[in-house]
């Protein structure tokens, strides 16, 4: 994937003029080295998929080093930050993955696996943002077509149930 240098001679180096100005984007923060680069969404994709199958075999380590780097080539891609922060949460490296998290959700507010993901992280830590995130998550997934829907679905519905026992039981004498 690397671009193409012309050497003429031992002296000169010539770069094509799209690669000079790719990078020069690139330095500016206008673009992105997987966009410098020209990888495709169906490359990235491809290479997202082979994290994901390295991860549920539980090869977390070759899974995290591959989406760190879609993540170093593209910080912009949700999906990666959003399947990294579940390769750190698996790994246990939990503040890490909040990060990724919110990252994803700062580029796509209603990814429900970063939403799912990072509520539940906060629950466990005590904090009231966990359930914000759960009820989000539930909202922007609502027929439960991905994991991370499904999941919140399941927690927010135990929350509830627990909460209405712990009503009732406070209303009676």
């Amino acid at each position: 994937m690397g671009r193409i240098i012309k050497h003429e001679g031992a002296v000169a180096m010539r770069m094509q003029r799209g690669a000079v100005q790719g990078l020069k984007a690139f330095a500016r923060g206008e673009a992105t080295w997987a966009e410098v680069e020209g990888m495709t969404f169906e490359e990235a994709k491809a290479i997202a998929q082979v994290g994901c199958d390295l991860a549920a075999a539980g090869r977390l380590e070759e899974a995290r080093i591959l989406f760190e780097g879609l993540v170093e080539g593209n910080p912009k891609d949700a999906a990666a930050r959003a399947a990294l922060g579940t390769v750190y949460q698996k790994l246990g490296k939990l503040d890490d993955a909040i990060a990724e998290y919110s990252a994803a959700l700062e580029r796509e507010p209603d990814n429900p696996v970063a939403l799912a993901n990072r509520g539940e992280l906060y629950l466990r830590k005590g904090e009231r943002q966990g359930f914000t995130d759960l009820a989000n998550a539930v909202e922007a997934d609502p027929h439960g077509e991905t994991a991370g829907g499904r999941r919140a679905r399941a927690l927010v519905k135990a929350i509830t149930l627990v909460a209405v026992e712990k009503l009732k039981e406070e209303s009676q004498p």
